[in-house]
């Protein structure tokens, strides 16, 4: 199996067999803090087949915000404590822990784990062809495009490449990074989109979420669901918004997320003079049930791989204005389920917003994104095809 894994069915005549004993998956991660990527590999973790699968979560520094959710999926976690910076006797433990539990595949997320989690695989294995035995394989999660001008950093994503199986993509643009910048080879490389639930990212009732916010329910309402840290530039978005402030004195913008820019940010709304137009929620559990207070959804990253929150955004129906990177351009169909924008720049971003505003088929905008979810970004079609890879690098 190469290529993209996006649209295809399960295979084979019928329901496969279980193994007499599930395969045990390491699931190899920094932490499970807020975040997209580890929402991921939470939804992977709820809907991968108990039959086939057992799956424990490898934490490299600590446990994360988000890690009680382990113990609700009955998922094993362990936490090893890199030291800072390299820590070369990390993959030295981490193999050990492998060969001990009796690993037979490694799955890992972002850089870092990936470098560690490949070295790790390939002196387990190597001990284990010692003792006349097999050892794990590695495939590798591509979330993001992880800066492919930075030399340093593209030389190490290459080398764990090397020691890796199989590379997963989650867009065709991250796809374009693996492949023209870290020169895996194709034969190497899948494609398999991120998924959400569209049972639960759905249409509601937008008064009820404006309620459960304590927002207005009159007005034009903006949302935004994203870590509030520099690359998501959230300080382009409060420009724009004040300039859309101008001709809509009526708009509500809400910020949902929390991280390192947010004092920056609060004191930015405040001199722009936006005092209650916005509203900083903060970490919210409870996104799927907010997502309905918004007529529309508006996110200005600088850099993405394929944004979770635009997904889910699309899947709530609302018509969204994006920036113009990443995978965005395969979420938002231009004109047809929201704008695409330059990013960094205030004023094409207030102008969408204010287009999305005054479109009398804003609805429906909105409802051809959810179709265009249930179609591409389905949460079972993306487990499914992760089931795949994983059963295909396992006869390897």
């Amino acid at each position: 199996m190469t290529g993209s894994l996006e649209a295809e069915p399960a295979r084979g005549a019928g329901p496969r067999a279980a193994p007499d004993r599930p395969v045990k998956v390491a699931h190899v991660v920094l932490a499970l803090n807020v975040g997209g990527l580890e929402r991921v590999v939470l939804r992977l973790l709820e809907r991968t087949s108990r039959d086939r699968f057992a799956p424990v979560v490898c934490a490299l520094q600590e446990p994360g915000a988000l890690a009680d959710e382990l113990a609700r999926l009955g998922v094993p976690l362990v936490v090893l404590s890199r030291k800072p910076g390299l820590d070369p006797g990390l993959p030295v433990r981490l193999a050990a822990w492998l060969r001990r539990e009796g690993i037979r595949l490694v799955h890992t997320h972002n850089p870092g784990p990936h470098l560690y989690g490949a070295l790790a695989a390939g002196l387990a294995r190597a001990a284990s062809l010692a003792g006349g035995g097999g050892g794990p394989r590695v495939i590798h999660t591509k979330h993001g495009r992880n800066y492919p001008k930075q030399k340093r950093k593209v030389l190490v994503n290459r080398l764990a490449a090397a020691l890796t199986d199989r590379v997963v993509a989650v867009s065709d643009d991250t796809r374009a990074v693996v492949l023209e910048v870290e020169r895996v080879d194709p034969a190497r490389v899948v494609t398999i989109l991120n998924g959400v639930d569209p049972e639960v990212f759905r249409p509601g009732d937008a008064r009820a979420a404006r309620a459960r916010l304590g927002v207005p329910d009159a007005g034009y309402h903006v949302g935004c669901v994203a870590r509030l840290s520099p690359e998501k530039d959230h300080a382009t978005l409060l420009a724009a918004f004040a300039r859309l402030r101008e001709v809509r004195p009526d708009a509500h913008l809400t910020v949902v997320g929390d991280g390192p820019v947010r004092p920056a940010l609060e004191e930015q709304a405040a001199r722009l003079g936006l005092g209650g137009a916005v509203l900083f929620t903060g970490t919210r559990g409870d996104v799927a049930e907010l997502l309905p207070a918004f007529d529309v959804f508006a996110l200005a990253s600088l850099t993405e791989g394929i944004s979770l929150t635009l997904i889910e955004a699309a899947s709530a129906g609302l018509p969204i204005v994006a920036t113009r990177v990443g995978g965005n351009p395969e979420i938002v169909k231009e004109g047809e389920t929201g704008l695409l924008v330059s990013p960094g720049s205030p004023e094409p971003l207030a102008a969408a917003l204010e287009a999305i505003a005054v479109r009398d088929d804003r609805a429906e905008v909105g409802m051809r994104g959810r179709a265009r979810v249930i179609e591409r970004f389905g949460i079972d079609r993306m487990v499914r095809a992760y089931e795949d890879l994983y059963d295909e690098v396992l006869r390897g």
